[in-house]
C-alpha cells in the first residue's frame, strides 16, 4: 500500500479501517501563529484526532506526534484520555527561533503514545561514539544507547540537499530513526499531515507501506516528485 491523497486530514482519516495502521507519525501545525503564517493558525480538534487514531491503530501500534513546547502539555492531557504516554522525546535541532526577551527555541517535542503494552519496539543505537572503553563497550556497540534526547541529527538548513522549501520540513534521518524503532518491514505507516512527504520517503527507504494525506496542492506535487525520485 502506497497512497498519497490530496485532501483534508479530518475528511480522510474517518475512511481508514479499524485496527489497520501499525504506526502513525504526524507533524501537525503547532498552532502558535508563527510569523503570522496561515499554515500555523489552524486550531486542531485534538479530541477528534485521538479518537480516530485509537480506532485505526493496531494494539501493537505506536502514535508519534511532533509538538511545540507551548502546546505540548495540552496535547498530552487530551491524548492520555485515549492512549498511554510511553515517553517524551526531545529533538535538539540546534538552530531555532530567536527572541529578544526569551531563550532561543531549538527543541522539538516528540510524544510517543501506545495503545497497549504489546507495542512494537526495535532497539537501536545513536550515532554518538562512546568515550569510554572497558565496561563502556561491554555490549560490543561502538555508539551510545539511544536516549530520549536526540542531539545527533542535523536539521534542515538552506544548503541541505534534501530541502524542498517546506517551512517545517524534518530531516529524513530523523523520520527513518522513528520508523525503524516503532515499526517493522511491510508495516503500514500513516502521516495525515504529510507536508513535504518526508515520512513517506523514510517509509519507502525502509520498506514500509505508507498512507500520506496532505491538503496543500503545492506540497502534494512535491511529495509525489520526492517519492518518484
Amino acid at each position: 500500500m502506497k497512497e498519497v491523497t490530496h485532501s483534508n486530514c479530518m475528511d480522510e482519516i474517518v475512511k481508514i479501517p479499524d485496527n489497520s495502521i501499525d504506526l502513525i507519525v504526524i507533524d501537525p501545525p503547532y498552532e502558535i501563529n508563527y510569523n503570522n503564517e496561515s499554515w500555523d493558525k489552524k486550531q486542531l480538534d485534538w479530541k477528534f484526532l485521538f479518537v480516530e487514531f485509537n480506532r485505526m491503530l493496531k494494539p501493537t501500534g505506536n502514535l508519534i506526534i511532533f509538538q511545540g513546547w507551548s502546546n505540548v502539555c495540552e496535547t498530552i492531557t487530551i491524548g492520555e484520555q485515549y492512549f498511554t504516554l510511553n515517553n517524551w522525546i526531545i529533538y535538539d535541532r540546534i538552530k531555532g527561533r530567536g527572541a529578544k526577551r526569551n531563550l532561543v527555541s531549538t527543541r522539538e517535542d516528540i510524544l510517543w503514545f501506545i495503545k497497549s503494552n504489546d507495542y512494537t519496539y526495535n532497539k537501536i543505537y545513536s550515532t554518538i561514539k562512546k568515550k569510554t572503553g572497558g565496561l563502556g563497550k561491554k555490549n560490543n556497540q561502538e555508539c551510545r544507547a539511544l536516549s530520549n534526547v536526540f542531539t545527533d541529527i542535523s536539521p534542515i538548513v538552506p544548503w541541505s540537499k534534501e530541502r524542498v522549501g517546506h517551512p517545517t520540513q524534518k530531516p529524513i534521518q530523523l523520520l527513518e530513526r522513528l520508523i525503524t524503532i516503532f515499526s517493522n518491514e511491510n508495516d503500514i505507516v500513516l502521516d495525515c499531515f504529510a507536508g513535504s512527504g518526508t515520512t513517506g520517503v523514510a517509509a519507502k527507504n525502509l520498506n514500509r507501506q505508507y498512507i500520506l494525506i496532505e491538503q496543500s496542492e503545492e506540497y502534494i506535487e512535491i511529495i509525489r516528485d520526492r517519492l518518484a525520485n
